[in-house]
């Protein structure tokens, strides 16, 4: 399986374009996912570092400033221990974000940022009924016109390979594209992976400098291909 999503469902351009009818951005996508997913530690940088901006080639520079303010952005979808059944869950946010307690923080991501993409990378703090709280969370952005975007994690923490296998099972289901980063890591010692000194318990789940250098580029890469694939670029 690719790293990269080759073959783009045609149906997702008709639930892009309702999105947009029903008030989604064209400028905007967010991310669902843990601490990994933060701006400081992902996608931050692209809008932070100019001299790395400057080193993208001219089609990922105008995929940045397309979406330029998404990258570098706080939300309640991406914060320390998320899993799905958390971003379905009404506490989860805190009340913070302008979110309200009589939402989820899906439902205020939706509504405080109208995104027209969404990244799913959540998976590392999986639980239980993970595979159904993530075909909840891909059916209520189908229902809001927000294509999204599955991925897979370079960690084996369930032990095994169920959650990545469960995102591509979903991802075929769904007709979503699949960022597989499990695979853009493989060729590394541990697949990019350590344990935190101050996280002894949580094992090796945490991305090197280098592993965390691929999964800003091929996240940027992935959206950059979805994106254009979609508004026919």
């Amino acid at each position: 399986m690719p790293v990269i999503p080759t073959n783009i469902d045609p149906s997702l351009q008709s639930i892009y374009e309702r999105g947009i009818e029903l008030g989604n951005d064209p400028h905007a996508f967010s991310l669902f996912g843990d601490c990994q997913a933060r701006p400081e530690e992902f996608f931050g940088v692209f809008e932070m570092d100019e001299e790395l901006f400057a080193s993208l080639s001219p089609e990922l520079q105008e995929t940045v400033d397309n979406f330029r303010g998404s990258f570098n952005r706080e939300s309640p979808t991406a914060q320390d221990g998320t899993t799905p059944g958390a971003l379905l869950w009404t506490q989860w946010h805190q009340g913070k974000f302008t979110c309200t307690f009589a939402e989820t923080p899906v439902e205020c991501e939706l509504r405080i940022h109208r995104p027209s993409f969404v990244i799913i990378q959540i998976g590392t703090h999986f639980e239980s009924r993970n595979t159904d709280y993530l075909r909840r969370i891909i059916e209520q952005l189908l229902d809001a016109g927000v294509v999204p975007i599955l991925a897979t994690k370079a960690d084996n923490r369930e032990k095994d390979e169920r959650v990545n296998r469960d995102m591509a099972a979903l991802a075929s289901e769904y007709d979503l594209p699949l960022w597989n980063f499990w695979a853009a890591v493989s060729d590394l010692p541990n697949r990019g992976l350590y344990t935190r000194d101050d996280r002894p318990l949580q094992g090796d789940i945490y991305l090197t400098d280098e592993a965390a250098q691929i999964h800003r580029m091929t996240g940027l890469e992935v959206l950059n291909v979805v994106w254009r694939a979609i508004v026919q670029q």
